[in-house]
């Protein structure tokens, strides 16, 4: 299932994010991420997470009592320039985005 986190986030571009399930959750078999665990330099929105269950049980996150992934910041050696930041080219409709589906 696609699902959104609660908080925007806007990533300078000098850092680049690693968001990645936490360990409560994964003992249930439940992943935050399937493909896409970076948010580039420039990034802005809110996060969509790939979420899947692989374990047996029935498991209902509850929006602002779940907190069921984390990021981690590594900073870059130089700031990446504005003109290939994430969100740079005409078309980087993820940007913002309102739907975990559709870019804007």
């Amino acid at each position: 299932i696609l699902g959104f986190t609660h908080e925007a986030i806007c990533i300078p571009r000098n850092l680049i994010g690693l968001v990645e399930g936490r360990s409560t959750y994964a003992r249930l078999g439940i992943s935050m991420h399937q493909t896409a665990p970076w948010i580039q330099p420039g990034g802005k929105g809110p996060i969509v997470l790939e979420i899947m269950n692989n374990g047996p049980l029935t498991v209902e996150l509850t929006p602002l009592d779940d907190k069921p992934c984390q990021l981690t910041f590594f900073q870059l050696t130089s700031e990446l320039p504005a003109r290939i930041s994430y969100g740079a080219k005409p078309g980087g409709g993820f940007q913002n985005q309102t739907h975990p589906i559709r870019p804007l």
